[in-house]
């Protein structure tokens, strides 16, 4: 009787220890998207500006050769900016369009990440605006830290 007892219980803490297991993947995406919630305005902002400077200062610094270099190197790292910026409005987006599960599948399951299926969400879901912006700051985010690359070499 008492091994029946202590095979039971066994089993028992295997039972909450695979749970446990499988609840901190959901803890990691609802930290995300609380964290998100609050971040995104900021990330706004900090993109806004770091576009800004993009434009205003380091395109004209990659005309002379001497601060051609210099204009690379922060343009890699402002793209950066840009893609943090993406990754936490492609995981917002899921989330809202199509729930935690498809976060889930986003983030573990596919292995390609929230943006693409945002992007795919807001297309399939007639949501053009937030679409372009996906879209924007994909060919942003890439767009500055190849052309960073190619003024630093």
């Amino acid at each position: 009787m008492i091994e029946k007892i202590k095979e039971a219980s066994g089993m028992l803490l295997g039972g909450v220890i695979f749970i446990a297991i499988l609840f901190i993947p959901v803890l990691f995406i609802w930290g995300g998207i609380k964290l998100g919630t609050v971040l995104i305005p900021w990330l706004y902002l900090a993109s806004g500006i770091a576009f800004l400077i993009n434009v205003v200062i380091f395109l004209p610094m990659a005309i002379f050769r001497k601060t051609r270099e210099w204009a690379g190197v922060c343009m890699f790292f402002s793209s950066y900016v840009f893609g943090l910026t993406l990754w936490f409005l492609g995981l917002l987006l899921t989330y809202v369009i199509w729930g935690g599960f498809a976060v889930f599948i986003g983030l573990f399951l596919a292995g390609v990440g929230v943006v693409p299926v945002a992007m795919l969400a807001t297309l399939l879901k007639g949501l053009w605006g937030p679409f372009g912006i996906l879209i924007g700051l994909t060919i942003l985010t890439f767009g500055t830290r190849i052309f960073g690359l190619s003024l630093s070499e």
